[in-house]
């Protein structure tokens, strides 16, 4: 399945901010969130936008940016690359499922909240590629949709669009021999599995925000102990000459 990268994978897509001409102390958090990224040091990167939005929350930087990393974060967990904290009902697939969640609200406060073109084009895009990672077809068409509003000529934005349309459920035709009653039943049955999914994903929010959390935690453990281990090193060295 070739699924477009252009946006959340790549460092460039990060909406970028220097530190010239910025005093606000959100522009320096968000600015050393951006160094955190490229330097693939991601969780650690999703602490500092958060940190930025904290400051402001009117950064729609910080909330863009925030959408990338948090999107990166879940195929990190998804693919196994980065180690999920031991928590009961857990799994990485639900973890990732969650944290794909918390992106695209990141990336939906940027889209109703601005008005240019190109950015609108971007988060609405990136929304998309959340909701395909979940492999909820019709949400991910809709916001590739919108996001071709913005750039019709987008080839990767079709590309992700005909491949939504292409996995959405094929709708039964009538004739099935179900009778309308039945019909009702499992409409209410959907309903009842809808409000029940909704009610896990607000507990699952604050649950996955603190495995995060953990997971940030534990890579800057590790990353002192690398540090510690290559000074000690170095200290060998000079003894030896």
């Amino acid at each position: 399945m070739r699924l477009n990268n252009k946006y959340l994978v790549c460092g460039a897509s990060l909406l970028l901010a220097t530190c010239a001409g910025y005093a606000q102390e959100d522009a320096h958090t968000l600015y050393d969130g951006n160094k955190l990224y490229h330097s693939g040091k991601i969780p650690e990167s999703s602490a500092k936008y958060a940190k930025a939005l904290e400051l402001n929350p009117n950064n729609r930087k910080a909330n863009f940016n925030l959408g990338n990393s948090l999107y990166k974060n879940a195929m990190l967990i998804k693919s196994g690359n980065l180690t999920v904290p031991s928590n009961p009902g857990v799994t990485p697939d639900s973890l990732s499922k969650m944290i794909f969640d918390q992106a695209a609200q990141n990336f939906a406060i940027v889209a109703n909240s601005v008005s240019d073109k190109d950015t609108l084009h971007r988060a609405w895009h990136n929304i998309g590629n959340c909701y395909l990672q979940k492999k909820e077809y019709k949400q991910a068409a809709d916001a590739y949709k919108k996001s071709l509003k913005f750039d019709p000529k987008d080839e990767e934005t079709r590309y992700n669009l005909a491949y939504a349309l292409k996995h959405l459920p094929k709708e039964k035709k009538g004739g099935g021999g179900q009778s309308q009653q039945q019909q009702q039943q499992q409409k209410q049955e959907k309903k009842d599995q809808q409000q029940q999914q909704q009610q896990q994903s607000q507990m699952s929010k604050e649950q996955a925000e603190q495995l995060l959390k953990a997971m940030m935690n534990s890579e800057k453990k590790l990353q002192e102990k690398r540090k510690q281990k290559t000074d000690n090193m170095n200290n060998r060295q000079e003894k030896d000459w």
